[in-house]
């Protein structure tokens, strides 16, 4: 089976890329994380590979392995690096074509990312079990889910367009 980048056309056989244990290694590292995060990620790595030469799979795969290492929460991380992927590739159009050459970037904007539960404590309501003092019934949301709604939350109040933000 002949497979095409989307990106540059080159073509090559799965097989071929089968038989690379780092290229296996990398496929099953994608392929067990949640979407989000791993699209995101193959785009944060794209800013590795310089414009004359592609990234090659061992180092690839290291780097996915230190990028997800910074940050246990997959949210937080996966929106860190579409940020990062957003504003640096601004800075390419701009003409500034350098490959990274660290997770400086990428760190310096997680560390200005609130965490998903301050956020989360930040957005939510007062509800009347907090208010009373009284423990809240137990429920089982998605902490994903969670910090992708208080990322949302954050995003409208920095547009002032957040309805709760006039009270």
């Amino acid at each position: 089976m002949r497979l095409r980048c989307p990106v540059c056309h080159a073509e090559a056989a799965l097989e071929a890329w089968a038989e690379d244990e780092a290229a296996r290694e990398m496929m099953g590292l994608l392929s067990g994380l949640e979407a989000t995060l791993g699209r995101a990620l193959v785009a944060y790595l794209g800013l590795w590979r310089s414009p004359s030469r592609a990234l090659a799979w061992e180092r690839a795969l290291r780097l996915a392995r230190e990028v997800l290492a910074l940050e246990p929460d997959a949210a937080r991380l996966a929106a860190a690096l579409s940020q990062t992927v957003e504003q640096l590739r601004g800075k390419r159009e701009a003409g500034d074509g350098r490959a990274l050459s660290s997770h400086g970037y990428l760190r310096r904007v997680l560390e200005g990312m609130p965490r998903a539960a301050q956020a989360l404590a930040a957005a939510q309501p007062q509800t009347p079990e907090a208010a009373s003092g009284r423990r809240p019934r137990a429920t089982a949301p998605s902490a994903t889910l969670d910090g992708l709604m208080a990322l949302e939350d954050l995003k409208r109040r920095a547009r002032g367009d957040d309805p709760g933000a006039a009270r």
